[in-house]
């Protein structure tokens, strides 16, 4: 009799673009101070049981599949929301989607092809490093500074790219508004010189905007979507980071061309009406900038008190304070691995990010993104505390002083 081809369990025929990407398995730790992943500080969630009631009674509306575009009300109301940032826009500019990274997804299914060009800052937004990978993109890096991603030394490779005949990039991503993960914000001149930029070399920039109201200080500057004239910048929006990520409400706004291209790939049967409704009754209810203030009030604290930890307990590295956001973008001693620091981090029963993930190609130097946003402030001292164990052990191996101060720069 023969035997069945396959025996057993199956070798399965992964995609190409599965082979090498491949999720942790969820496993059971002890408790851990998080001071990596950006969340919500949970103390200041807001209370949306009103919301959600009011939005279950229209049940014709809220439980049923929701329209491609979003709810009109709520396109409206972030409409609104966008205009007082100087961005003129509508209603048909506007596509909601289930949080900005959605988004950004949807903007390399209709623009990317395999091989496309994609600049992105070094170091950059490492979810965005893996939603364009998955999507098969190459990468332009371009190093930061003070001011932001820098637009000389981009006009400067682009243009020998012209010259040499190379493909030009299709696509610029950047956060010019605390950034993730340098929490650096971008000068106007910076953010009206990367408009200039796309127009002369053809292509499209993404403006992920997640952060711009949580602010602690310094002056606001228009987002590069108020620099914009003729469709160039495509602007990501979110209420993960001035309300609540679990409600995964984000929206594009876009050229009305790019919106519908986007809006005819979203596989999802339309973002949960539900959610919708509650989100335009917090933005109605004036709960949303309530909350936005009062986030930020706290969050300068959470910020204060990690600089202090690390001031005490991590000499040698250096650090800026930001004006808002999430992160702190700490530079490590030359001799410090920032992978094996976070595996050590971990055995002290604290959970950081290596810098490594934040770069789209070959990183320079050794940091960490840390997030003072979860943990509150005496968390916060302690998860550095123990992270100082791990990090003044790991000098010490090297030979290398541990007494000397922390440069922060405010």
């Amino acid at each position: 009799m023969d035997q069945p081809v396959n025996q057993g369990k199956p070798r399965y025929r992964w995609a190409k673009r599965a082979r090498d990407t491949i999720a942790p398995a969820v496993t059971a730790h002890g408790k851990l101070i998080e001071l990596g992943g950006g969340y919500d500080f949970p103390g200041t969630l807001p209370d949306v049981v009103s919301e959600a009631i009011a939005a279950a009674r229209s049940k014709r509306e809220t439980l049923q599949y929701g329209p491609l575009y979003g709810l009109e009300d709520l396109r409206d109301a972030i409409v609104d929301y966008l205009r007082r940032d100087g961005i003129s826009t509508a209603r048909e500019n506007i596509l909601v989607v289930n949080g900005a990274k959605h988004g950004l997804d949807l903007v390399c299914r209709v623009f990317l092809e395999p091989g496309d060009l994609v600049i992105v800052a070094a170091p950059t937004y490492l979810n965005a490093v893996r939603i364009f990978k998955n999507a098969e993109a190459h990468f332009v890096s371009i190093p930061q500074d003070e001011e932001g991603m820098d637009t000389e030394i981009l006009g400067n490779r682009l243009q020998a790219r012209h010259d040499a005949g190379e493909p030009l990039p299709k696509l610029l991503f950047d956060m010019p508004d605390f950034h993730n993960p340098t929490a650096i914000a971008m000068s106007a001149a910076r953010r009206q010189r990367l408009v200039e930029l796309a127009k002369e070399y053809d292509f499209v920039i993404i403006e992920d905007d997640p952060y711009r109201r949580v602010r602690f200080g310094g002056a606001s500057v228009p987002p590069i979507k108020a620099f914009d004239n003729d469709g160039r910048v495509i602007s990501l929006g979110t209420i993960s980071k001035i309300l609540a990520p679990g409600l995964r409400i984000g929206w594009v706004n876009a050229d009305p061309a790019i919106i519908r291209r986007m809006a005819s790939h979203k596989s999802d049967g339309g973002t949960s009406p539900l959610l919708q409704r509650i989100v335009v009754q917090l933005f109605r209810s004036g709960k949303v900038d309530q909350h936005v203030a009062a986030l930020s009030s706290l969050l300068r604290v959470h910020r204060d008190a990690m600089i202090d930890a690390i001031r005490e307990h991590l000499p040698g590295t250096s650090v800026c304070a930001p004006n808002g956001g999430y992160f702190l973008w700490v530079q490590l001693p030359a001799e410090i691995d920032a992978d094996e620091l976070v595996r050590r981090a971990g055995n002290e029963g604290v959970s950081i990010i290596s810098g490594r993930l934040c770069f789209a190609e070959e990183p320079a130097g050794s940091f960490l993104r840390l997030a003072y946003s979860f943990s509150a402030p005496d968390e916060i001292a302690e998860g550095v505390k123990r992270l100082g164990r791990a990090y003044v052990a790991m000098r010490s191996e090297v030979g290398a002083p541990t007494k000397e101060a922390s440069d922060i720069d405010h």
